[in-house]
């Protein structure tokens, strides 16, 4: 056992052997031999039901905090509080403006506390704030709360990813990002729902959507509570295994190439993140595939009422966005799970959105059926995001790298979003075409810079003649995959 491994006193058995037979740059990894008498199949599946389900519900409950925001716009949150001109806009911008600048912040936290804690603390704080956004009426109350909520939920994806690879090897981890991601569409479809329910509130004291507001926000700090208490830190910490199956999952992992979550920040792997052609493109594709949201998030139900439907109307023709959000994720995400190749999963996802970001700008207004399968067919875009996730997650080694790597992501993210609706200017109203346009063209440039990674990534291992040695040391040693010449990057 290495020195370094003072977490547990159990002995850590042999790491698992690399089986031979690279396709696409994924190595196909199993456990040699028979040391460990335990079925791996059953014990996956225990950690799936612990773990998987908490992000899930983590996931779909902030998505569902920022798109309520969408929802409350059409039940009457503009008129109450005074809002004007563009100051809707503004508020989804000031938002995405806090949630990139604060990834630094979340990221230290991130590196120096225990995910849970630094997942759940966060959860439980952003209900407050959700639950405290009933209470503004003028558009700088509106303001603070979203500012606050930006800074919060910075803290999601990052965490999510770092939960994702702390528990499972890289050839099953994309399905697995696909399920938590899922969230997303479930909190369309949700937002939906209670937003169709809110509007039949008739207290003219304490509106529909305040109500809404105050209910979402109550059930997030239930699920941060449940995610502090319940979600082990890492495999060492998880009490529903045995020491022999904690010995188990720390050699299944050691095959990712990886490593282990680390409370010491590495200058050099910051360094190294920031330097990372692989990772800037990453964000590029994060940023065009993600500018489409400003649509999915805050103007859906906007747009569809402007097709000529009523408030209750637009919240259920909303719904289903979210179906073709789960979806999409979950086709995209089983696929590279069987092996399909990550690029051209993007490359399929960037079709439908073309087709429907041309739908929506060059149909006729009153082709209401052509119009809102143009929405529909937007929403394919969220899945590239997940796919991105689980890239970072499986081609990133070294955790303050992927730690910095994620926040960069993230970053990536809530640029495109502050970008996005500023797309959608007052003077554009009702039909805004000139953001329709944009959602066209930069879904087309997702595709080209997905195809430009491939190339990077295949250049990279062909570079790399070196054997890929499944060592455990390497989970306590903490390598970068830009100093192990036995990583291979997956595409």
């Amino acid at each position: 056992m290495s020195k370094q491994f003072d977490d547990s006193s159990m002995e850590v058995k042999p790491p698992p052997t690399l089986e031979k037979g690279v396709q696409d740059g994924s190595e196909r990894l199993q456990p040699a031999g028979v040391v460990y008498d335990i079925n791996e199949k059953a014990l996956v599946r225990r950690i799936d039901y612990r773990i998987v389900p908490l992000m899930f519900f983590c996931y779909l409950m902030q998505f569902l905090d920022k798109v309520m925001i969408n929802y409350a716009n059409v039940m009457g949150l503009a008129k109450d509080a005074k809002l004007k001109g563009n100051e809707f806009s503004w508020m989804a911008t000031a938002f995405f403006i806090a949630f990139a600048l604060a990834e630094v912040p979340q990221g230290i936290l991130l590196q120096k506390v225990a995910l849970p804690y630094a997942l759940g603390f966060n959860v439980i704080l952003w209900g407050v704030v959700v639950c405290c956004t009933a209470a503004c009426s003028s558009f700088g109350s509106l303001l603070a709360v979203r500012i606050l909520l930006g800074a919060l939920e910075a803290v999601i994806s990052p965490s999510l990813v770092l939960i994702t690879t702390t528990w499972y090897q890289r050839r099953e981890a994309s399905p697995r990002y696909g399920v938590w991601y899922c969230g997303l569409g479930g909190g369309q479809i949700l937002g939906g729902i209670l937003s169709f329910a809110f509007q039949h509130v008739t207290s003219k004291t304490f509106q529909g959507w305040r109500m809404m507001f105050v209910v979402v926000g109550a059930v997030n700090i239930l699920i941060g509570i449940l995610v502090v208490f319940f979600l082990p830190a890492k495999p060492q910490d998880a009490k529903f295994l045995t020491e022999g199956e904690k010995s188990f999952v720390l050699a299944r992992l050691a095959t990712n190439q990886t490593g282990l979550p680390k409370k010491e920040a590495k200058k050099v792997q910051i360094l190294e993140a920031f330097g990372d052609a692989n990772i800037w493109l990453l964000c590029l594709i994060t940023v065009l595939c993600s500018l489409p949201s400003g649509v999915i998030t805050t103007f859906s139900a906007t747009l569809i009422r402007n097709f000529g439907y009523t408030p209750k109307q637009s919240a259920l023709l909303n719904i289903p966005s979210g179906v073709i959000s789960i979806l999409s994720t979950m086709f995209a995400t089983i696929a590279v799970g069987r092996g399909f190749p990550r690029w051209l999963s993007i490359v399929a996802l960037v079709v439908p959105t073309i087709i429907g970001s041309a739908l929506m700008s060059f149909l006729n207004s009153k082709n209401q059926g052509g119009l809102l399968t143009g929405i529909y067919l937007v929403n394919c875009t969220t899945a590239i995001l997940v796919l991105v996730y689980s890239w970072v997650g499986s081609n990133v080694a070294g955790f303050t790298k992927k730690i910095t790597a994620n926040g960069m992501v993230a970053a990536s993210f809530a640029i495109a979003n502050i970008i996005g609706p500023q797309t959608f200017q007052a003077h554009d109203a009702p039909q805004y075409i000139p953001a329709k346009i944009t959602i066209l063209v930069v879904a087309a440039l997702a595709g080209v810079a997905a195809v430009c990674l491939r190339i990077l990534l295949a250049w990279r291992n062909k570079k790399r003649n070196g054997e890929v040695i499944v060592d455990e040391q390497i989970l306590w040693e903490d390598p970068t995959d830009g100093r192990n010449a036995g990583f291979r990057y997956i595409y």
